[in-house]
Parts: C-alpha cells; sequence; structure tokens
C-alpha cells in the first residue's frame, strides 16, 4: 500500500512538473559551425517562438571539451529592432578556434540582458 502511494505521489509531481515548462522564446532552426585552423564561423537560423515581442536579440556560445566543461563563451548582437513572433533571422559569427573545443551550446537574451528560453539549443558538433 505505502508502495502504491509512493508511485502515485511520484507520478503526480512528474505531470505537474511537464505541465510548468514553457514552450521557448526562441527556436533554433539550423546552425552550423565549421573549423579552420584559427577561426570558428557559425552559422544559422533563429525563428522568435514566444508570445511577448523581443527587443533586440543577443546570441551565447557556449564551447565545450569532450567532458562538457565550458571552455570559452562568444556573445554575439543578432537584432537590435524588435522581433515578433514566428519573425525568423538568420546569424553569422566568427571567432577564435578554442582549443579543445568539440561542441557548443546556445543561449540568448534580448537587449536587457533578461535570458531566453531557447528551443534546440544543442550541444552541437563543431565540423
Amino acid at each position: 500500500m505505502k508502495s502504491a502511494c509512493l508511485v502515485l505521489a511520484i507520478l503526480v509531481i512528474t505531470a505537474s512538473a511537464q505541465k510548468t515548462k514553457k514552450a521557448p522564446d526562441v527556436q533554433v532552426l539550423e546552425v552550423k559551425c565549421n573549423r579552420s585552423e584559427e577561426k570558428l564561423a557559425l552559422d544559422g537560423k533563429l525563428k522568435v517562438t514566444g508570445e511577448k515581442p523581443l527587443k533586440g536579440l543577443v546570441l551565447e556560445f557556449d564551447f565545450l571539451s569532450a567532458s562538457g566543461d565550458v571552455l570559452t563563451t562568444q556573445k554575439m548582437e543578432v537584432a537590435d529592432d524588435t522581433m515578433h513572433r514566428d519573425d525568423e533571422t538568420p546569424f553569422h559569427c566568427e571567432t577564435r578556434n578554442p582549443p579543445g573545443s568539440i561542441r557548443f551550446k546556445i543561449k540568448a537574451y534580448d537587449a536587457a540582458e533578461r535570458e531566453l528560453r531557447v528551443g534546440n539549443e544543442g550541444p552541437f558538433t563543431i565540423e
């Protein structure tokens, strides 16, 4: 009987946690990262999926080691104007090639430096 109550409690907690998860503000539609000897070139496309307009959009790329540790972070401004739901924007960024980096994750912020929820944030492989 106690185990049945425990299982029921776990199911209720899991279900409520899934309901409270909010939809992303920004969705990564595509992204590619190519490595040359000294540089990384990142290209991709984002879509605004949140209900509220975004005033400015800044991306942060966390470059990761094989063990998942963040080696370095690079920020870039994608848009300084207001973006609305379903707006899409491409991005291109070049940065130094961080030694030992094999993957990267993407974070996003608005102009007021409020962190946004990102759909399909990675990690992505560096080619």
